[in-house]
């Protein structure tokens, strides 16, 4: 009975370890880097979707096909989840990712200005 018990401690600490420990820190050495371009992909489609032209179909069907990066970081963002990461720590890669992948003002800056008078 005693056997039994110290196997089951012994088995249950061992589990804790993986679950709590050695998953959330695998997945960070994984995908962290995967996940930051994928941020950086994701915010880049959806900002060129925003300004884009919805009027004409093969601009649309473009944007549509862009966009799939966005449904690429969601499935990488969930099973960063799934394997422990929290939200802050994902939170956090995103916003280092938008910091080291910045674009240069004038690119940013050019869809703005006024094409006509």
């Amino acid at each position: 009975m005693k056997l039994v018990f110290h196997v089951t401690v012994i088995t249950f600490c061992i589990l804790w370890v993986i679950k709590e420990i050695l998953a959330p820190t695998s997945a960070a050495a994984i995908y962290s880097n995967a996940y930051m371009a994928s941020v950086v992909e994701c915010d880049t489609a959806m900002e060129a979707a925003w300004y884009g032209d919805s009027s004409d179909p093969n601009e649309v069907r473009a944007q549509d096909i862009h966009l799939l990066e966005c449904h690429t970081y969601d499935k990488l963002r969930k099973k960063m989840l799934f394997m422990g990461l929290s939200e802050d720590y994902l939170s956090w890669l995103g916003l280092k990712s938008l910091d080291i992948y910045q674009r240069p003002a004038s690119e940013v800056s050019e869809q703005h200005r006024f094409k006509e008078r």
